[in-house]
């Protein structure tokens, strides 16, 4: 029994050293407000039932002394606020949206009437945050999947946010170690933004400027860029934060299939591809008096064949208890790429560099004078 004890409190102590440091990274957001009486006085003990309209998730509160109440850790979603309290009608809100890392403020005004009778009020769309000193932006599933994207890649979305300056280094089409999300946030290193997915740290931390994973924009629910002033929660970053929810399902049955290509086909001849394409083609042509090669032996156009396609589907295993959400996508790709080189003219050949044609014009280190 004591050495079953030892090997119980190594696995344990094991356990520890390599879980390492743990970040509690915020993806929830906060339901937030006062509930007041038709004079503005505050409305202690009223009952507040936030539902969530999607999947049927319900939180319940109760004002405080000072008419506040306070539901945290919701997810992102759509929210219906109901609010009852004695000699007064029942008030819902409906259309509450909650988006992630985020608190959307919801004051009630109750007015005096049987609670029978119920006031319904629409949820005002645009919401000014109050609560937090953090700058930062909401891109939604609509806009993610609907904005133009080159290569079908969500980190585009990041450089249209003020304060974002890309380097040259940084690519918005290529995914894995094929890409690069180099870009600063309001000054910082690059290499001190920090990407989250249903908020687990999504960094290649051998370099930082790779992310490890690249969800279809089919799976994603949102995403917030936070750029300034943002908590503690989010301490091991100083440039910009990119918070990614994913789908997760609802009560309703929601599916869709989805294929984009590209082809050389329906593309224009490059400059290059146009003079070999009304030349010789096939062969490599000189220009002697240019010293410019351009050949393309296959084709007179860079091949280009992309394809991307794939699925998503969701819905519930069990009404407002569990729920699926299932997204898969292919990406694949053939590309040529038309390069150009430099060549010695005739004259330049026969030693005559009197008017050079590729590359720097060239300087006697030993003038006339100096000899």
């Amino acid at each position: 029994m004591k050495r079953w004890s030892s090997y119980c409190y190594i696995a344990v102590c094991a356990l520890f050293l390599l879980l390492g440091p743990v970040y509690a990274q915020k993806i929830t957001g906060t339901i937030s407000g006062v509930v007041t009486d038709p004079s503005g006085a505050v409305v202690p003990g009223a009952t507040v039932e936030i539902t969530n309209t999607g999947t049927g998730l319900v939180r319940n509160a109760v004002t405080n002394d000072m008419g506040e109440y306070t539901a945290p850790d919701l997810p992102n979603g759509v929210y219906r606020i109901v609010v009852k309290q004695a000699s007064y009608k029942e008030s819902v809100t409906s259309n509450v949206e909650l988006h992630v890392a985020s608190t959307a403020l919801v004051n009630v005004q109750l007015q005096l009437g049987s609670t029978t009778e119920q006031v319904t009020v629409e949820a005002n769309a645009i919401t000014v945050q109050t609560d937090s000193a953090q700058l930062g932006e909401v891109v939604v599933g609509k806009q993610v999947t609907e904005l133009p994207l080159n290569g079908r890649n969500f980190v585009g979305l990041t450089q249209i946010q003020p304060g974002v300056s890309s380097a040259r280094s940084f690519d918005a089409v290529g995914k894995g170690l094929k890409g690069g999300v180099d870009f600063a946030v309001n000054g910082n290193s690059m290499s001190n933004n920090l990407f989250l997915v249903d908020g687990a740290n999504n960094n290649d931390v051998g370099s930082n400027r790779t992310i490890l994973i690249y969800p279809s924009i089919d799976s994603i629910a949102e995403f917030k860029m936070l750029r300034n002033s943002y908590g503690p929660e989010y301490g091991q970053a100083s440039g910009g934060v990119i918070n990614i929810v994913t789908k997760s399902g609802s009560n309703d049955w929601h599916g869709g299939v989805f294929y984009f290509g590209r082809n050389d086909a329906l593309n224009s001849y490059d400059w290059f591809a146009a003079r070999q394409a009304a030349g010789d083609r096939g062969a490599n042509t000189f220009n002697p008096a240019t010293g410019s090669i351009y050949s393309n032996p296959n084709q007179d156009k860079p091949i280009l064949r992309r394809n991307d396609f794939g699925y998503s589907f969701g819905g519930p295993i069990k009404r407002d208890k569990l729920f699926f959400f299932w997204s898969q996508e292919w990406n694949r790709e053939v590309r040529g790429v038309s390069r150009t080189g430099c060549v010695p003219s005739l004259a330049e050949r026969n030693g005559d560099f009197s008017n050079v044609t590729c590359g720097d014009t060239l300087t006697n280190p030993f003038p006339v004078g100096l000899r």
